[in-house]
C-alpha cells in the first residue's frame, strides 16, 4: 500500500525527535574547544589576551551581520539542508583554525566560523519544535526535550574538557583535532534529518522585497509585543553576558596561575553542573514560573562582581576555590536557560514567525555580547581580569534589575491576560484552562 503523504511527514517527525538528542550532544557547541581556546591562541599561536577577546568580539558582531541573510537561506533551502551547510563550516573553520599562521588570519576564520554557528542557531531547535505536535502541551514536549539533549551534551562536553585539558598538556594541537573529528561527526548526523513539511520539500523562493517585509513584521511584532521585546531583551542580557565572558573566566585562571591540565577539569566540574540542571528545566519552570527569568538571570550577573573582588587575591587557594564555585552557579544558570527561553519565545508562534523570532534573538544576543566582549578587551588593556569582571557584574546586575521589575506583570501570565498582539500570531486561542507561559 502507498504510503500518504502525511504519514511520510509523521514518521519523518518521528525520525527527527529519534535523531535530535543524538545530534545536540556532539553538535549543540564545539566540543574540546572552549576549554583551552584562550590556552591555544596565546600560548601556541602568541596573541594576547586583548586580541583574544577582540576576535571574540569580531566574530559575534560577524554573527549579527548573517543573522537576516540566513534566515533568507533557510526559506529558500529549508532547515535540513542549511543545517548540513552550517556544520560543513564548522569543520573547515576549526580545520583552518589549526593552520592559520597570523591574526587577520583568524579574523577571517571567525567571519566564516560565525556563519556557521548563526545557521545552525537558526535551524536546530526549530528542526525539533517542527517536529512535534501542535498541541497545547508542545512547549512542554521541547523543553523537556531539549533540556534532556542539553544534558547530554554537558555531560559530554565536561568528559571533552578533561580530555582537552591534559591533551593540551602534551600537545596544543591535539583537543583541537579532536573538535574538529566531532565537526564531522556532526556534519554526517545532519544528514539523517528530514524535511517535516511538505513545503519544505519543494520550497518556493521569496523575492527580496517579500522577504524584506516579513522580517519587518516580525520586528514590529515584536516592538508591539511588551512580551515578546523583554524576553528577547533578557535573553540578550543573560546569553551576552555568559557568553561575552567565555574568555575572561580563561584569563582570570591564568593569572591566578592555574596549570593547563586542570582547566580541563575546571571546565567539566562547570558542564557537569549546567547538564544537571539543564536535564531538569521543566522542574525549574514548575518551580519558578513567572519568576524564572528572574531566579537565572540576577545570580548570574552579581556572581561576577563577587569573581572580581575574591579574584583580587589572585595567589590564594581559597580565593581560586571560591571562584570556581561562582563560575558553578553561572554555569548552573546558563543550563536550563536557553531551552526554556526558547520555550517561551516559541509559545504563541506558528511555523511562519518562530524562524524570524529565532533571527532577532540571536541578532539582539550577538550584539549585547559583542558589546561585553569590547568592553572586556578595552578593559583588559588598561587594568587586570579581576577589575573588569565588577564593572562587568555592575553594568549587568543594573539591567537585570530594571528589566525583571518592568518584567513583573508583562511576561509569565496566563495566554487570557495577554494582549491580542501578544498573540497575534497563536496556534490556538487562549482560555481561562491554559497555564502560565
Amino acid at each position: 500500500m502507498k504510503e500518504t503523504k502525511e504519514r511520510k511527514m509523521i514518521r519523518h517527525k518521528k525520525k527527527n525527535v529519534r535523531i535530535f538528542p543524538i545530534y545536540k550532544t556532539v553538535s549543540w557547541d564545539l566540543l574540546f574547544y572552549f576549554p583551552i581556546i584562550f590556552l591555544f591562541l596565546t600560548q601556541v599561536k602568541g596573541f594576547s589576551a586583548s586580541q583574544v577577546l577582540f576576535a571574540d568580539a569580531f566574530y559575534t558582531l560577524a554573527n549579527t551581520f548573517w543573522q537576516l541573510p540566513i534566515t533568507s537561506l533557510v526559506d529558500r533551502i529549508g532547515k535540513k539542508n542549511c543545517l548540513i551547510i552550517g556544520n560543513v563550516l564548522y569543520s573547515a573553520s576549526i580545520l583552518a583554525m589549526i593552520f592559520m599562521q597570523n591574526y587577520y588570519e583568524l579574523l577571517l576564520i571567525q567571519f566564516i566560523y560565525a556563519l556557521g554557528y548563526s545557521i545552525k542557531g537558526l535551524c536546530e531547535s526549530n528542526i525539533l519544535y517542527d517536529s512535534l505536535p501542535a498541541s497545547k502541551k508542545r512547549g512542554r514536549v521541547f523543553a523537556t526535550i531539549d533540556g534532556k539533549s542539553s544534558s547530554y551534551f554537558y555531560i559530554f562536553d565536561a568528559i571533552s574538557s578533561v580530555i582537552a585539558g591534559f591533551t593540551f598538556a602534551i600537545n596544543g594541537y591535539i583537543p583541537m583535532v579532536l573538535c574538529f573529528l566531532c565537526c564531522v561527526a556532526s556534519t554526517i548526523i545532519s544528514f539523517r534529518f528530514r524535511h517535516t513539511a511538505i513545503v519544505e520539500d519543494k520550497v518556493k523562493p521569496v523575492s527580496l522585497k517579500e522577504y524584506i517585509g516579513q522580517i519587518k513584521e516580525s520586528m514590529k511584532f515584536s516592538v508591539k509585543s511588551s512580551r515578546v521585546r523583554l524576553l528577547l531583551l533578557s535573553n540578550a542580557l543573560f546569553l551576552g553576558l555568559v557568553m561575552g565572558i567565555v574568555n575572561l573566566r580563561s584569563s582570570m585562571l591564568s593569572e591566578m596561575r592555574v596549570p593547563e591540565a586542570y582547566f580541563g577539569i575546571i571546565f567539566a566540574i562547570l558542564q557537569f553542573s549546567a547538564a544537571i540542571t539543564a536535564r531538569y528545566s521543566e522542574q525549574v519552570h514548575r518551580i519558578f514560573r513567572n519568576k524564572t527569568i528572574a531566579v537565572l538571570t540576577l545570580p548570574t550577573t552579581v556572581s561576577c562582581i563577587l569573581i572580581g573582588f575574591i579574584g583580587k587575591d589572585p595567589l590564594s587557594k581559597s580565593s581560586l576555590i571560591l571562584v570556581v564555585l561562582l563560575f558553578l552557579i553561572q554555569y548552573a544558570a546558563k543550563g536550563p536557560y536557553r531551552a526554556l527561553l526558547a520555550r517561551y519565545l516559541n509559545n504563541f508562534t506558528n511555523r511562519r514567525i518562530r524562524p524570524k523570532l529565532t533571527a532577532l534573538r540571536n541578532l539582539s544576543s550577538n550584539l549585547v555580547t559583542a558589546l561585553i566582549s569590547l568592553i572586556c578587551a578595552l578593559l583588559l588593556e588598561i587594568t587586570t581580569t579581576a577589575n573588569t569582571f565588577i564593572i562587568i557584574g555592575c553594568l549587568t546586575t543594573i539591567v537585570a534589575v530594571l528589566l525583571v521589575d518592568y518584567m513583573r506583570d508583562r511576561v509569565g501570565l496566563k495566554p487570557s491576560q495577554y494582549s491580542k498582539e501578544d498573540l497575534k500570531y497563536s496556534l490556538y486561542r487562549p482560555d481561562k484552562t491554559n497555564k502560565q507561559a
